[in-house]
């Protein structure tokens, strides 16, 4: 069975589905090889794939400024009944965005994270997987990549 890539128009209304129901992710860091996991509440822009945390100060804030490498886990329950799972990646200094009072975007992303931050990272996605076992049944491979 020969599965296909999704159209890539198809496969935006797709992820921005899913991006928009889940609220949870799993931010994925290191440093000296030592990976952290931390679970983060979530927001994103409606117009673009951006995603916004607000970081209170530790290790995964350390690590990132040592290596500004993140990749990012985002899942659809198994209670929910489906297999879907969603891997970003982001890559580089100017795609993890600190920002802060003062700064030029601070305002437009304090109003899309809830609750009063101190800081907000923007992730700006340069590669978005998302897996889902119902797209074999619309002929398209379980895993469609968006490069951005």
């Amino acid at each position: 069975m020969n599965l296909k890539k999704m159209p890539k128009e198809d496969l935006k209304k797709e992820i921005r589905k899913f991006l928009d129901i889940r609220k949870v992710l799993v931010l994925c860091t290191c440093s000296n090889n030592i990976p952290r996991a931390t679970p983060m509440d979530f927001y994103t822009e409606k117009d673009n794939f951006n995603i916004y945390v607000g970081p209170a100060p530790g290790r995964k804030v350390k690590n990132m400024e040592e290596n500004p490498i993140v990749s990012i886990g985002i899942y659809t329950p198994m209670s929910e009944g489906k297999i879907q799972g969603m891997q970003i990646t982001a890559t580089g200094k100017e795609r993890l965005i600190f920002l802060q009072q003062g700064d030029e975007e601070f305002e437009k992303a304090q109003k899309i994270v809830r609750g009063k931050r101190k800081v907000i990272l923007k992730i700006i996605p340069e590669k978005i997987e998302l897996l889902d076992y119902d797209f074999i049944k619309n002929g398209y491979s379980r895993l469609q990549v968006l490069d951005l």
